[in-house]
């Protein structure tokens, strides 16, 4: 299929802006300051320039019907936005797109696995020298991500190639975590590998006319992944987002 035929798939990543209980987390409690909102408006401004015909965002998929409720309400000025990506990036931008629908792509479901807690914890006493490494080489140096930094920088960097790549290195090495026949590390990725697999079931789902400009925001470490599977599938070009960040 020639690349002209093929639906376009650009993924956003970004930090979220909430706190969760996700492995990368950083310090946003100053996100509703002046001149926060200006630096996420320049993130809008220049991916808006991608032209996206649908956007999708880090949303379980069995909420998206309340999703759109919530967005419904926002064009209907009845809510206020909250202080996550969703809405900060993700409404914003579907409103002035005019956009009537945004789509949940995500899928948060356990399939008896470890939680990242749990194996950071095991680590932290059975493998003390790994556990430091991915603490001080990745964790602490992402939480601490836009405390000198613009927003619009941050996530230009977090689209970058290079931090791309880092960002998945983490996950190797959690799957390293464990001794003898006990996998610890790898219980967690492959979960880690389902909900990606299926985040890009999902989008694959809503992305289907070689006329789709989708959209998707997403935490940054979902970036390798989610590039690598849509790739692989032969069916989409893929737009590195750092095309439009520059």
């Amino acid at each position: 299929m020639n690349t002209h035929d093929k639906a376009k798939v650009m993924i956003l990543g970004t930090f979220h802006m909430r706190h969760t209980p996700d492995l990368n987390r950083v310090d946003a409690r100053d996100l509703l300051e002046a001149h926060r909102k200006e630096e996420i408006r320049n993130v809008i401004d220049h991916v808006k320039c991608y032209q996206p015909t649908k956007i999708a965002v880090e949303v379980i998929k069995r909420e998206h019907e309340e999703l759109n409720k919530a967005y419904q309400r926002y064009l209907n000025n009845t809510i206020n936005l909250e202080i996550n990506e969703v809405h900060q990036i993700g409404f914003k931008l579907a409103e002035e797109m005019g956009h009537t629908e945004i789509y949940a792509v995500d899928w948060m479901e356990t399939v008896g696995n470890l939680g990242i807690g749990q194996v950071l914890e095991w680590a932290k006493e059975h493998q003390p020298a790994l556990y430091h490494h991915i603490r001080d080489t990745y964790l602490l140096q992402q939480m601490n991500g836009i405390q000198d930094r613009s927003i619009y920088d941050y996530i230009r960097l977090l689209n970058d190639e290079e931090q791309v790549k880092k960002d998945h290195e983490q996950y190797m090495a959690i799957a390293k975590i464990g001794e003898g026949t006990a996998y610890i590390g790898i219980d967690w990725v492959r979960w880690w590998y389902q909900r990606n697999l299926i985040i890009y079931s999902n989008l694959a789902r809503i992305t289907h006319s070689p006329h789709d400009r989708t959209l998707t925001v997403v935490g940054a470490g979902h970036v390798h992944l989610l590039t690598q599977f849509l790739k692989e599938s032969g069916d989409f070009d893929v737009i590195p987002a750092h095309h439009y960040l520059t």
